[in-house]
């Protein structure tokens, strides 16, 4: 019963990225030094961005590799400059580095925003908890704020400014089992609509 209670929670995580249509606003690419560290996306449903709307997605594609928990260190470092609870950030962090894998390059690490909630999706697994909305609205201020380290990424990320971009560069296709009832890990369908997601 626990196995079908956990699909099924992963399920309705997974029904409200596929039922959002997609569009990307944006897309920047952070770079340290010389070396291109990741690239980041922003998805919401009419491929266009306003202040407190929801759904929206971010996606982070890595191009060289991080260790899970020290990119959850980069994720709370910037949240705390948002002048945020010791508490809260502490849990988060705890939360994120129990949940993150190791991330290569070519790995995606999305992040679903919902109105009340959010939760992170790497590559096709659903990472296995449910964030609140006070670390929603954290996630996308470390991306959107006026405040943010980010903020020279924001006009390419919001889509006012155009980079180079590759339409495919946001989709993981990793090979891919039938689904079987009795496998306990089922994979689940990548890329969330992949022939509307990506305009832009």
């Amino acid at each position: 019963m626990k196995m079908k209670s956990l699909f099924v929670t992963i399920l309705a995580f997974f029904s409200t990225a596929l039922s959002a249509h997609w569009q990307q606003v944006g897309h920047a690419e952070y770079t340290w030094g010389p070396f291109h560290v990741y690239s980041v996306g922003l998805f919401s449903e009419n491929g266009s961005y306003q202040e407190n709307q929801s759904p929206l997605m971010f996606s982070i594609k890595y191009e060289k590799p991080i260790e899970g928990k020290n990119f959850a260190i980069t994720l709370i470092k910037e949240m705390e400059a948002q002048q945020l609870s010791a508490d809260d950030t502490n849990a988060w962090l705890k939360k994120m580095q129990e949940i993150f894998p190791d991330f290569s390059p070519n790995d995606i690490l999305n992040f679903v925003a919902l109105e009340n909630k959010g939760y992170f999706i790497a590559n096709d697994t659903v990472l296995n908890h449910e964030f609140d909305a006070k670390f929603t609205q954290a996630f996308i201020d470390i991306w959107l704020s006026p405040k943010s380290s980010f903020v020279k990424l924001q006009p390419q990320l919001l889509g006012k400014e155009k980079g180079e971009q590759n339409p495919q560069e946001f989709q993981y296709q990793p090979a891919s089992e039938p689904f079987d009832e009795e496998n306990t890990m089922p994979e689940l369908p990548p890329n969330y609509d992949p022939q509307n997601n990506l305009n832009g």
